[in-house]
């Protein structure tokens, strides 16, 4: 049984005359009328009662009718959502980010993503860089927004969204928030607020010896693993903190943000996705985040 049987079946039992249902079909009448008596002959059961001036269903195809127009249609569904998915209008993504990456335009990107394509679901989960890096690894995630520093990424298509300077969160009333621009050296012997070494290793190392080379030695007195609760130690008073540029724009009761004045890396936030797996949903988003982003560094 074929769908084409369905379908010249559907007409005949409609038109109710093999004539009109042969043209509806577009097709001659004796290969409709052979195409029927195949379909009743698989079936095991007669579809039609005829004569020489009428046609009829037969209880047996009355009930083969519903069968046949729902099978039509779920057909035709599944044809609509296999152009809709193949569109990327219809999908599944699993998006990981870095909690930082909420800071940025992201929200506001995937907040316009999914109003414009409400047939995707959009699966997102915050977790660190090398969670990240593991889950696209191990296929979890599909796309991973992630601070990148000389990890290794081979396998990986990846993007620059973000560049933005470091800053130095201070407590109110701290003698270095008296100042507009603070210059490394300042940062000698206070307490820091630092994220782990083994986070970022690299970027630990060079952030660390942009410092030394500057003059500065920090005592760090507290790691936090993220930005946001090593502004909420610095909120405590417990030291000062290094954090990317755009946690400024979060008001935090207690703290200050001022620039600094010397050689520090750059922080880059980075969209990374598998190089030879992706869906038409997964890169429509990918487009998206690239042209909200403006840089288009891509790698």
């Amino acid at each position: 049984m074929e769908i084409r049987h369905l379908r010249y079946f559907i007409a005949v039992a409609e038109e109710l005359h093999f004539g009109r249902a042969a043209a509806r079909v577009n097709i001659c009448q004796p290969p409709l009328s052979q195409q029927i008596k195949s379909l009743e002959d698989e079936l095991g059961a007669r579809l039609f009662d005829r004569t020489k001036k009428s046609v009829s269903l037969t209880p047996t195809g009355t009930a083969f009718l519903c069968d046949a127009r729902e099978i039509l249609r779920r057909v035709e569904e599944a044809k609509n959502r296999v152009q809709r998915i193949s569109n990327g209008q219809e999908g599944e993504i699993f998006l990981g980010v870095v909690p930082s990456a909420m800071d940025t335009f992201l929200p506001e990107g995937i907040g316009e993503f999914c109003l414009e394509r409400p047939g995707i679901t959009l699966k997102l989960s915050e977790m660190g860089t090398l969670e990240l890096l593991e889950a696209l690894r191990a296929s979890r995630i599909d796309i991973g927004i992630l601070r990148l520093f000389e990890q290794d990424s081979r396998g990986f298509r990846r993007e620059t969204i973000v560049r933005e300077p470091y800053v130095l969160a201070v407590p109110h009333g701290h003698p270095l928030a008296k100042h507009r621009r603070i210059p490394l050296a300042s940062l000698d012997g206070q307490p820091f607020v630092s994220f782990p070494r083994e986070t970022h290793p690299r970027l630990y190392d060079r952030i660390m010896a942009c410092l030394a080379a500057a003059g500065s030695t920090p005592r760090i007195v507290q790691e936090a693993s993220t930005k946001r609760a090593a502004i909420a130690f610095v909120a405590a008073r417990i030291g000062v903190a290094l954090v990317p540029s755009s946690a400024g724009k979060h008001f935090l009761k207690g703290v200050a943000f001022r620039p600094l004045v010397g050689e520090l890396p750059v922080v880059e936030l980075s969209m990374v996705w598998r190089e030879h797996d992706g869906t038409a949903a997964m890169m429509e988003l990918v487009k998206t985040i690239s042209r909200l982003s403006g840089i288009g560094d891509r790698r």
